[in-house]
């Protein structure tokens, strides 16, 4: 697909392997003059369509950018989702880091930034390290241990891990889209790590153990910032921190999100992509991950 309703941005599907062979989704937008390169790492449940907005504002601020599907998700979904042997893990060690390359390889010499949201910040630290990656922005992305959620959220969680997403595995082989779960359908390896994760306090530190993951994180030392909504029910300021903490060496900073002061009603856990952020939020991403901040403080 090609879009010309944007002077001077080019929008283009294409297609990229993981290195386990697996073919996945993306869609690539171009400015005229790209001077950084971005992957855009989704939330559990949410096609590369959801950040289209994003995605174009951050293009016409000179960087190419990334969305895509992961696998079992979306247009990268293989054959019938309860068949898709897809699994959150390989979200992390094969999907974002193919994302990365795919990009980075199209715009050699450009620096690379990430942007995370949800479960697309947990696993940047598997990124390779030989990427030019310079910044990482998490938003409302945080441990998904259920007991540190917020109101009725806590109530809905523990629900689905314990009772309607054993029920809709029995039944449907997948979790289906529909009036408990919003988002995409999800493959059976899917929702069982994230259930086998969110009912731990140490939420996915055990599984990363068993895999020889962990060390990856103490070493990842690349500057994070994670903006987290005052009324997001998920991502909160404990639960963020807790995710920050994990990348043990990397400098940290959060940044509360005020609802009130926005102006835009509410935010939640995916309103910080909603193109009325366009003007009051998003450049705030802009100017730090250009080290635009920086450079005034000097």
């Amino acid at each position: 697909m090609r879009d010309f309703a944007e002077p001077q941005l080019e929008v283009t599907d294409i297609e990229f392997a993981a290195a386990d062979g697996r073919l996945l989704a993306g869609r690539l937008y171009m400015p005229e003059t790209v001077r950084a390169v971005m992957t855009v790492n989704a939330a559990t449940g949410y096609r590369k369509e959801f950040y289209d907005a994003f995605a174009r504002s951050a293009a016409r601020c000179n960087w190419a950018v990334l969305t895509y599907d992961y696998r079992g998700q979306g247009a990268s979904l293989s054959g019938p989702v309860a068949q898709d042997p897809a699994t959150m893990l390989d979200w992390g060690r094969f999907d974002q880091p193919a994302a990365a390359r795919a990009v980075t390889e199209r715009f050699p010499g450009k620096p690379l930034d990430v942007i995370g949201h949800s479960v697309g910040g947990h696993f940047v630290a598997l990124l390779p390290e030989d990427l030019p990656l310079r910044r990482v922005a998490l938003l409302s992305s945080s441990s998904g241990y259920w007991a540190k959620h917020s109101g009725m959220m806590k109530t809905f969680a523990w629900s689905f891990w314990r009772i309607f997403g054993p029920a809709f595995l029995a039944t449907h082989g997948y979790i289906p889209k529909g009036l408990l779960w919003k988002g995409e359908a999800l493959p059976p390896g899917v929702w069982k790590d994230w259930r086998d994760w969110g009912v731990r306090p140490d939420y996915f530190r055990d599984r990363l153990a068993e895999e020889g993951l962990l060390s990856r994180y103490a070493s990842f030392d690349h500057p994070i910032r994670a903006w987290v909504p005052d009324d997001d029910p998920i991502a909160n300021p404990a639960t963020s921190r807790w995710l920050l903490e994990q990348y043990e060496t990397a400098p940290t900073e959060m940044k509360i999100v005020s609802r009130s002061d926005l102006g835009r009603g509410q935010i939640g856990h995916h309103g910080l992509f909603h193109p009325a952020m366009a003007d009051v939020f998003w450049p705030q991403i802009w100017r730090w991950l250009s080290c635009e901040e920086a450079r005034r403080a000097a």
